[in-house]
């Protein structure tokens, strides 16, 4: 069963200016890309730069070099000069993320750059939680769950501290010399008991300033009429077309199937953020969708998650600067 809303109580243009401004106010127009130097970890600049456009907003590429050279002390009685591989290492840094601000510009992309000392996943989110940006935009490849056991890789570690939306591409679904990826007509918004809340808005202010329509996919747990008028309610009132769609037992992969179905969309879910073994041993939806989508996926961290995180990171910071 599919339910759709076609009317609309404001214009395409107005729905577009309110969205970009429900966008602002969550800080969407301020983007955090963190890049290894690496081709693959490129691979989330066009969707980061659309971001940026829908909202006329600015990227930040990132990048964290090690507190200490893996080289230093390598060598017995070689006299070691502190600063220097950690100078040298910065000038190659920035000399990198200048050379991508100089291919971002010429494309109308607002763009700047910073580097940090320390461990990466952790400069990440004290980066984006005490500088105010709305998403943190990495393309990786999200490790399978005794993969992870045995080894956490930078999505994990974030998985378990961040307090911004993640917008997550795996390059391995990313053809490197291919077409430019097309900007979305749909946002796929799974609806799980629970999960919802925190996709809602994050999906109605994108699905505004990109002029997209919303499809949700609604779980069995979640199915009443009450949750459907609801979810009606709450896009429509924004000027978004929505459409609800009726999940099936198996409700990952109808998510997955709408996705490769609709050429460019992509999928917003909230997560709880679920961690080290209760994330390994229990999953969960954003857990799956993250490891199966083939295009871009927004995971939103519950509201309560959120709020935990930041003041963590603030404390963190605050802490940081007194002891220095």
């Amino acid at each position: 069963m599919t339910q759709q809303q076609d009317s609309m109580p404001r214009t395409q243009d107005e729905s577009r200016r309110s969205a970009v401004d429900r966008g602002r106010a969550m800080n969407m127009d301020r983007i955090l890309v963190p890049l290894n130097g690496y081709r693959r970890s490129e691979q989330i600049l066009p969707y980061a730069s659309m971001l940026a456009d829908w909202f006329n907003g600015e990227i930040t590429l990132f990048h964290s070099l090690p507190s200490t050279h893996p080289a230093r002390g390598a060598r017995p009685g070689q006299v070691h000069y502190p600063d220097a591989p950690h100078d040298r290492g910065a000038a190659l840094a920035a000399a990198y993320l200048e050379e991508v601000v100089s291919r971002l510009g010429p494309h109308g992309v607002k763009s700047r750059w910073g580097i940090a000392t320390g461990e990466v996943a952790t400069m990440i989110t004290s980066r984006s939680a005490t500088s105010s940006f709305g998403i943190v935009a990495i393309a990786t490849a999200v490790r399978s769950r005794a993969h992870r056991f045995i080894s956490a890789g930078l999505l994990d570690d974030l998985w378990k501290t961040t307090s911004v939306p993640l917008l997550i591409v795996n390059p391995h679904h990313v053809t490197l010399n291919g077409e430019p990826p097309v900007a979305p007509k749909t946002m796929i918004v799974p609806c799980t008991q629970g999960t919802s809340d925190a996709a809602l808005p994050v999906a109605s202010a994108l699905a505004g300033a990109s002029k997209s329509n919303v499809k949700i996919i609604l779980a069995k747990s979640a199915l009443t009429g009450e949750i459907e008028d609801r979810l009606i309610n709450f896009f429509t009132a924004d000027g978004v077309r929505v459409e609800i769609e009726n999940g099936s037992k198996n409700f990952v992969g109808q998510v997955l199937k709408n996705q490769a179905e609709n050429k460019g969309s992509w999928v917003i879910v909230g997560s709880k953020m679920r961690s080290g073994l209760r994330r390994t041993i229990l999953g969960s939806v954003a857990d799956m969708l993250a490891r199966e989508a083939i295009g871009p996926i927004i995971v939103a961290p519950d509201p309560k998650v959120m709020s935990q995180r930041k003041r963590s990171a603030h404390d963190a910071t605050r802490d940081l600067a007194s002891s220095l």
